[in-house]
């Protein structure tokens, strides 16, 4: 006898993914609800496939109602590692660059449009770029909207002192109108994203989800708002003894995270400054606009007025926007190292003075 879903909507995911495997491929795919024992009791349930010809498994499964940009990333590959065995993703759909960061990342996928990635010993199958029409996007859950509410959580998340000051004070860190505080502090509170403690001064509420919804936003909605410009230089090394900071400008993505953890040799450098052609550091660091070039320099969204997080180097951008940028490469190296950022730089609330 099956054991009982965790709930309906798994139950239907999975039924759903299954059918949608089916008509796919014209392959067979059976769910079952989680086992009672054992390592796999941890997770939602189970596929078990049968491709034909003898070719049988079964696989794991973790259940994800929605999965945001790259943001899930690093949780599902940790949770496959810890597990021992390959892990199948079942979710209600998956864009193609969503798929593709979880393919290179050797995450199995299916969804209930039929999107598949498989790579066992019985099969190698990868399908992407199928739309669900049944989707109903008004039924998925809401989140920050504008990439102007992002830079105020930004603002919030690298400036904790914030979080119950006055707006006034919050639209002038964040520069932007004391109208989008209003509304994005407003948004907060529903959400749960900031509670009002006791003493009735806002706090940070769900810090993970803070994390989270910030990080897989991000590349969505503010970077590709960004000017950024490409840059060549004659030494790959020069960031190690250029000191960036003096020119109002950080690391990020890889060079940050080589700072940070000193375990990446970096293949490319992303820095964030005031503007996308800062005359003294290309100078300095003997730069040269190259269109195809490794170094990229985007213009910075925030004043770089914030404090430095305790253990950041002052040329290193704060850990949620290098967190960000790895994830947003979809390497699994990066991927690897933004995980441990996440750890050990963004896995506790920060304090907030009462």
């Amino acid at each position: 006898m099956q054991n009982p879903y965790h709930s309906e909507l798994e139950r239907l995911l999975l039924e759903d993914a299954a059918l949608a495997f089916e008509q796919t491929t014209g392959m067979r795919a059976v769910s079952e609800g989680p086992v009672s024992s054992g390592p796999r009791s941890l997770l939602d349930g189970l596929m078990h496939f049968d491709l034909g010809h003898g070719r049988t498994f079964t696989m794991p499964v973790e259940v994800k109602s929605r999965i945001d940009r790259f943001a899930t990333v690093a949780r599902l590959k940790e949770a496959q590692e810890k597990l021992g065995e390959q892990l199948l993703l079942v979710t209600d759909y998956l864009s193609p660059e969503m798929a593709e960061a979880l393919r290179d990342n050797q995450l199995s996928f299916l969804d209930t449009a039929g999107n598949v990635s498989l790579n066992r010993p019985e099969a190698l199958l990868y399908i992407a770029g199928r739309r669900n029409r049944e989707r109903k996007e008004t039924a998925l859950p809401r989140r920050t909207g504008s990439p102007k509410q992002l830079e105020v959580l930004y603002a919030l998340i690298t400036n904790p002192t914030l979080v119950s000051a006055p707006y006034r004070a919050i639209a002038s860190v964040a520069q932007v109108a004391i109208s989008t505080v209003n509304v994005a502090i407003d948004d907060f509170l529903e959400r749960q994203l900031l509670i009002v403690g006791a003493n009735g001064k806002r706090q940070f509420g769900d810090w993970d989800r803070i994390v989270e919804e910030w990080v897989s936003l991000y590349p969505i909605k503010l970077r590709p708002k960004l000017a950024c410009r490409r840059y060549s230089a004659d030494r790959s090394d020069w960031w190690q003894s250029s000191d960036i900071s003096k020119h109002g400008a950080v690391f990020s993505a890889e060079v940050a995270a080589a700072k940070l953890t000193h375990h990446l040799r970096p293949q490319r450098v992303m820095l964030y400054a005031a503007s996308t052609s800062p005359k003294q550091l290309i100078l300095e660091a003997r730069l040269r606009a190259d269109p195809q070039g490794e170094i990229e320099i985007v213009q910075a969204f925030w004043p770089m007025l914030s404090p430095q997080p305790m253990g950041v180097p002052a040329d290193v951008a704060h850990p949620i926007l290098v967190y960000a940028d790895l994830l947003d490469s979809r390497e699994s190296r990066n991927v690897d190292l933004a995980r441990k950022i996440k750890e050990d730089y963004l896995g506790h609330r920060p304090y907030t003075p009462t």
